[in-house]
């Protein structure tokens, strides 16, 4: 079930599973703003946490991409079978100024994947 955090602006998903998820809410959001929409849930989201949905790689690289989630301060991807590929794209990304806190333990990130993310901007 979709569970909501104490904060209108956090979001947390428990027990939704598999990328598509993320795909669809990515839509949603992308049709919001191709609509010309003035909802303020994707701009005002802060916290999100995707912690135990094995998206993979293609998950955080559609997060990665996506611009509807500028203000967002703290992400939990942990356990969610994310390899170097989708930290790569996610440290590569402009999209997340804002964010200070981030957890991606439990997840398949080498060395190399972590030397990405320190080098990101």
């Amino acid at each position: 079930s979709l569970w909501l955090a104490c904060s209108a602006a956090e979001i947390s998903f428990k027990g939704w599973f598999g990328e598509d998820l993320l795909q669809h809410l990515l839509r949603i959001g992308a049709a919001e703003v191709a609509a010309g929409s003035t909802s303020a849930f994707f701009p005002n989201l802060s916290c999100f946490t995707l912690s135990g949905i094995p998206m993979g790689d293609l998950g955080l690289q559609a997060l990665a991409s996506s611009s509807l989630f500028t203000n967002l301060s703290s992400l939990d991807f942990s356990s969610t079978k994310v390899g170097d590929a989708g930290l790569q794209a996610f440290a590569a990304s402009s999209f997340f100024p804002n964010l200070t806190s981030l957890v991606a333990s439990g997840n398949g990130i080498s060395a190399a994947g972590m030397q990405a993310l320190a080098a990101s901007p």
